[in-house]
């Protein structure tokens, strides 16, 4: 009997450990998901056309991790592969694709029971290819950001970020060369929603929306509207 109530107290304690265990904060997560991106796209430098147009599905993993200190570290690898489009010319439409990592330090600097706001800074590096690697188009880009999260229920929450680049380095086929607000503009937005399905398990639903301009002579100009859905795991 004795044998028997002891093995019920250890059963007890090793339940009551790991519900506890299980109920607290989860400081890493892995989000992959996909969807439906179109882009309008110019680039003198490329080609001498108003506009191409471009639509392909999307591929995107993404892992965050919470400091100790509430600092949120994020990394997010983005893939599409499609063709360039336009009625312009008879020629056959160029392949394209295109591979975007973004890194980004955030620093909590307000919240209550419902908000969190978060500002910091954020690296994106982007590889673009046409004809098959035959030309390709590299931009590193440094900027601030800045994540808004407001939790609606216990399993309900929206979150929103916004990047400014400040400093765009381009290396490609076409030419090299620093620029700056002056001549470069941009703006990166996503808004998420998500769906508390365990401890372990979220669903998201997101839209994402980048701009990018630069004013010289071979103008170069990309507009993106994503659409994704996707599954995240914390841990």
């Amino acid at each position: 009997m004795n044998k028997t109530i002891l093995s019920l107290i250890f059963l007890l304690s090793i339940t009551n450990a790991l519900a506890q265990e299980d109920s607290q904060l989860k400081k890493n997560s892995i989000e992959f998901s996909t969807g439906y991106t179109i882009g309008y796209l110019k680039n003198l430098t490329f080609a001498p056309l108003s506009r191409y147009d471009y639509n392909a599905l999307n591929y995107q993993l993404k892992y965050t991790r919470i400091t100790k200190r509430e600092k949120l570290f994020e990394v997010q690898l983005d893939y599409l592969n499609s063709e360039l489009e336009t009625n312009i010319i008879p020629e056959p439409n160029p392949q394209f694709s295109k591979i975007v990592l973004n890194i980004s330090s955030l620093k909590e600097i307000y919240k209550n029971e419902k908000l969190k706001i978060h500002l910091g800074i954020q690296t994106q590096s982007n590889v673009s290819s046409f004809y098959d690697w035959k030309q390709y188009d590299f931009q590193q880009k440094l900027g601030i950001a800045g994540r808004f999260t407001f939790q609606v229920d216990d399993k309900q929450s929206l979150s929103s970020k916004i990047t400014i680049p400040l400093v765009m380095w381009r290396t490609s086929t076409f030419e090299e060369n620093l620029y700056s607000v002056g001549k470069y503009q941009s703006i990166l937005w996503s808004t998420d929603y998500s769906y508390k399905l365990s401890n372990h398990f979220v669903v998201k639903a997101s839209y994402n929306f980048n701009y990018d301009r630069l004013q010289i002579s071979n103008a170069f100009r990309e507009l993106q509207h994503q659409i994704n859905l996707g599954i995240n795991y914390k841990f």
